[in-house]
């Protein structure tokens, strides 16, 4: 596994992100589809939004299915997208939690015997 390092945002830009997520939740929850709830932020910076949009959706999935136990079809139903695009954004939500429990077992490992490669 590579040794990969999240990026750290100033605090200017952890506020567009905290209110684009709300943003979005708010949207999806008036009845607009993902993408158009997405289409309605204003975020300068390219690789920031497109952060916010793919941490928005798995925020959405984590509440919907994994908190309400909303089926999956009808998140898809209710976001507007693929249940395609739920899944591979599943296993994307799964890769981020294996790669921080593995970031936070490597800060535990003083000795450095176990997870470096």
């Amino acid at each position: 596994m590579p040794d990969f390092k999240y990026k750290t945002y100033s605090p200017e830009e952890d506020l567009i992100y905290d209110e684009s997520i709300a943003k979005v939740r708010d949207a999806v929850g008036n009845g607009l589809s993902f993408n158009e709830a997405c289409k309605t932020l204003e975020v300068e910076d390219i690789s920031l939004k497109a952060f916010i949009v793919s941490d928005a959706l798995k925020i959405l999935i984590a509440d919907l299915h994994y908190s309400k136990g909303i089926p999956l079809p009808d998140v898809a139903d209710k976001l507007k997208v693929s249940l395609k695009t739920l899944g591979i954004t599943i296993n994307e939500m799964i890769e981020d939690v294996g790669e921080s429990a593995a970031q936070e077992f490597r800060k535990m490992d003083t000795n450095g015997l176990i997870g470096h490669a």
